[in-house]
């Protein structure tokens, strides 16, 4: 298979569309193509993330390890579809299992290739960025969604008058001391003048354990990133409740809706007394759609966020799966 007819394969990819004739050509040439059979495994679960993939033909099932050493399908990818660049992004390992279910033509792009993409400060490459915070917000949705379906009945309603409540009655304050905010893991990749830009894109409230922020079901206004303090992301069903992610210091939530628009697949509250950098959707549109250095690295914190949120959500839904089978 030629360069251009692999850059014509990459183009119909949806993670791909948008990016120019001469980065699809360059990406082509760093392509490897390969026929694989059936029942091969790609890699396992706690595997170093190497590649990202896409399916030509055939089709690929993702598994999960239970405890005992069981796998059950939680996923499946066929034709156009991309799968492991959610790993590359926080430079971790496999949280999931892949075995070629139907024999498949794969193409595969390499750690450094892919990060090269990224890394450039070109419109392709923040759109791509884009597109794969919205990808990856996706898959988050269908997997909280199928944690919701394991504990069954309905999401509470009572959060919602809470959450949907202005900005007006949060404790606002003044910032935190910002080699405080730079010793966080977060905020490292950050050079000073980028991290003045983020700091004072939204404002800083104080609230209360217990403050629910953001309600399953309802759309989230802003964006939140905990300074110190905690916030318990969950799931509640009835008398059930489930913790399907914590937002420790310097990690964010609330950012789905601002990303596609839809309801918040779940319910924030404050574990306890938290301070809060808050960010409205202006200044979030501003941060994820530019194209500035600021931008640069604030779709990376994103990508990071989504990565750990996927990551966290798969525990909940293992054990859940586990006492099932």
């Amino acid at each position: 298979m030629s360069d251009a007819e692999v850059a014509d394969l990459l183009a119909a990819v949806p993670l791909f569309e948008g990016l120019g004739e001469p980065e699809l050509t360059e990406l082509a040439g760093v392509v490897r193509r390969r026929a694989v059979p059936e029942g091969e495994t790609l890699w396992r679960q706690g595997d170093e993330a190497r590649d990202v993939v896409v399916v030509v033909d055939g089709r690929v099932s993702l598994t999960l390890r239970l405890p005992g050493g069981r796998e059950v399908e939680i996923g499946s990818a066929g034709p156009g579809d991309e799968l492991g660049e959610i790993p590359l992004l926080d430079v971790g390992r496999r949280s999931l299992s892949a075995h070629v279910s139907e024999a498949a033509t794969l193409l595969s792009i390499g750690r450094s290739d892919f990060a090269a993409l990224l890394s450039r400060r070109h419109p392709s490459a923040f759109a791509l960025k884009r597109r794969i915070a919205r990808s990856t917000t996706a898959r988050l949705r269908h997997q909280l969604e199928a944690v919701a379906a394991s504990l069954g009945g309905e999401a509470a309603t009572e959060p919602a008058a809470d959450a949907a409540r202005t900005f007006a009655d949060l404790e606002f304050c003044g910032p935190p001391d910002s080699r405080y905010v730079r010793r966080m893991a977060t905020f490292h990749s950050f050079d000073s003048l980028a991290l003045w830009g983020f700091l004072t894109a939204g404002r800083y409230a104080r609230c209360p354990p217990g403050r629910t922020l953001v309600a399953e079901g309802a759309p989230s206004t802003a964006c939140y990133l905990t300074i110190n303090g905690a916030v318990e992301k969950v799931l509640v069903r009835g008398d059930r409740r489930i913790r399907v992610g914590l937002a420790g210091p310097g990690q964010a939530f609330g950012y789905e809706s601002l990303i596609d628009g839809g309801p918040s697949p779940v319910t924030a509250i404050t574990r306890e007394r938290a301070l809060l950098l808050v960010l409205p959707q202006e200044p979030f549109e501003r941060l994820f759609g530019g194209e500035t250095a600021g931008s640069h690295v604030f779709l990376d914190v994103i990508h990071r966020e989504l990565s750990t949120a996927l990551r966290q959500a798969l525990r909940p839904h293992a054990r859940l799966v586990a006492s099932v089978y």
